[in-house]
């Protein structure tokens, strides 16, 4: 299910009905699956040499607070843009669509991305792109991990992170918006046809920031087209209490960041990654650290033919 589930519970809700609850999933659950497909190959993680070893050793791939990525200003884009879709419905509907424009306009305004509990990974198609090597793998010494995709997006139970691919093209993130947008008015009128509340504010207050539950983990997945050469998956995870005690925290520059290191699978109740295979960037000695690099996964328990290494076909003087 490609919807988010740290949803309210019910007894926060006076109006919202347990027949409300089920369409507006039912809704959204294949909207937003078709706006996601399923991926058709492994997926890779950049990294540092230390981040491997640390990875690797650990069994554990770091997730990172959405405010505190790299550049976090490209998560207001897609606010960015749903905001126009509203700019340009307002004023051309009737009071009651237009109540609720206004409403959600002005929660658009300020987001607090710096609270919002939702930690990221990223990965990639592309196991061996110069400007990622450049980016995420130190320059020298870097690597790629190759992961199973499929897993990935089928988490097992409950479901708390969620794989989904970046969506570049104008077009079809306008199409999507739009959609969101065209079932929230329309739950948010049938509410209001059905008396949920006894007034028009109160029903928003609580309609809203629930469709905003359901609909708000789409936003990760929509990136300026400037970027679209990265090829970018994000796997999206929902923070859950029992994450808290596991948070890592870094003294980067100008702030500390948050991380959730994450548990994908297990093994004799130890964390294990779904590894397909290792890739060695740029670097004068090659061939040396992919022996290394099948040692260090021997080490773990990793088998070299399930998880075989290779390496990078960049010239090292490239990067």
């Amino acid at each position: 299910m490609f919807v988010a589930t740290d949803t309210p519970t019910e007894p926060e809700h006076k109006y919202i009905t347990n027949d409300d609850f089920a369409a507006y999933e039912v809704w959204c659950r294949p909207h937003i699956e078709a706006f996601n497909p399923l991926p058709s190959g492994p997926l890779y993680h950049y990294t540092t040499g230390h981040g491997l070893i640390e990875i690797i050793g650990s069994g554990e791939l770091w997730s990172t607070q959405i405010a505190c990525v790299n550049d976090s200003s490209e998560l207001l884009y897609p606010i960015t843009l749903l905001r126009e879709r509203v700019h340009a419905m307002l004023g051309s509907t009737g009071s009651q669509v237009e109540f609720l424009l206004k409403k959600i306009d002005e929660g658009l305004t300020e987001p607090k991305i710096s609270t919002e509990g939702r930690f990221l990974t990223c990965f990639s198609e592309d196991g061996d792109d110069l400007s990622q090597w450049r980016a995420y793998g130190g320059g020298e010494g870097g690597y790629a991990l190759q992961f199973d995709s499929l897993f990935l997006r089928n988490l097992p139970p409950p479901v708390t992170t969620i794989l989904g691919k970046v969506e570049y093209d104008r077009s079809n993130q306008d199409r999507f918006l739009q959609t969101v947008l065209t079932g929230c008015i329309r739950f948010f009128l049938d509410g209001l046809e059905k008396n949920r509340a006894p007034t028009i504010d109160a029903w928003a207050a609580e309609f809203l920031p629930y469709w905003a539950s359901l609909v708000i983990m789409f936003a990760p997945y929509i990136k300026h087209p400037k970027f679209s050469g990265e090829r970018e998956w994000r796997l999206v995870y929902h923070l859950q209490d029992e994450a808290m005690p596991r948070m890592k925290y870094l003294q980067r520059g100008s702030m500390m960041t948050q991380h959730v290191p994450l548990r994908l699978m297990m093994r004799d109740g130890q964390p294990r990654l779904p590894l397909t295979g290792v890739v060695v960037g740029p670097c004068r000695h090659k061939e040396i650290s992919a022996v290394s690099v099948g040692g260090l996964l021997r080490t773990h328990g990793y088998s070299v033919n399930d998880s075989p290494v290779s390496v990078t076909a960049m010239p090292f003087r490239a990067v």
